[in-house]
């Protein structure tokens, strides 16, 4: 099991608390990484999309669907590890489909690189270049 108080960005949502840890939150903290970054950044949202993929990538490594199948792991991830929408310190919903949408169309349009860098690849090409480089 993966200890998720270690996971992207727990420790900057908390602010300034520096002893605070996640038994002392109701919220899950995906819910916090997301109320912290749309106050980060109300407008560009760079940090969701990042936080989202950041996410996404995990879900890749951790599942045990089919990763080829992009439809069926981008449902199970939207059902099992993220929140799609959240309540600010407002009181207003804000919701993230847009940004996971484009999120999910980014790597159906680069399913190849997006499997490449999932198993690897470029790690055996390396080491390839570098014996050739002692060979000369």
């Amino acid at each position: 099991m993966v200890n998720r108080t270690l996971d992207y960005g727990f420790n900057w949502t908390l602010y300034q608390e520096d002893d605070a840890t996640i038994e002392d939150y109701d919220d899950s903290i995906i819910s916090l990484q997301l109320k912290h970054f749309t106050e980060k950044e109300k407008n560009k949202k760079g940090y969701i999309k990042a936080l989202y993929l950041h996410h996404l990538l995990d879900f890749f490594k951790e599942t045990y669907v089919n990763i080829y199948n992009l439809e069926l792991v981008f449902e199970k991830f939207l059902q099992n590890k993220v929140l799609i929408e959240i309540t600010d310190t407002e009181g207003n919903h804000i919701n993230f489909q847009e940004e996971i949408q484009e999120i999910f169309k980014l790597l159906r349009e680069n399913k190849e690189e997006l499997y490449i860098d999932l198993k690897g690849q470029y790690l055996p090409e390396l080491e390839k270049s570098k014996n050739k480089k002692h060979e000369n």
